[in-house]
């Protein structure tokens, strides 16, 4: 039974992960105006949020608020890893 709760709960994640995909690109291009590295940044954060198991349970605005705060701190480790400058 908890493999099965674990399955749902895994599906419900990637499902709410999924429906920020396309917004966490845009806000990380606005902030890099990189296409490459805003990808990559995007990439980076949603996988991270997506190790939290209770990111599914959370009020859309709440996950919106954290994808936020975490693409725009991986936009920064990013960026200064890239040796560009903003």
């Amino acid at each position: 039974m908890q493999g099965m709760q674990a399955a749902v709960s895994l599906n419900q994640t990637v499902e709410a992960l999924r429906e920020l995909e396309t917004w966490s690109y845009q806000l990380a291009f606005y902030i890099l105006q990189d296409e490459r590295l805003a990808a990559e940044t995007g990439k980076q954060a949603l996988l991270a949020i997506g190790q939290e198991q209770s990111f599914h349970l959370q009020s859309p605005a709440e996950r919106r608020e954290k994808v936020k705060k975490m693409i725009m701190r991986k936009a920064l480790i990013v960026n200064a890893s890239s040796g560009r400058r903003s």
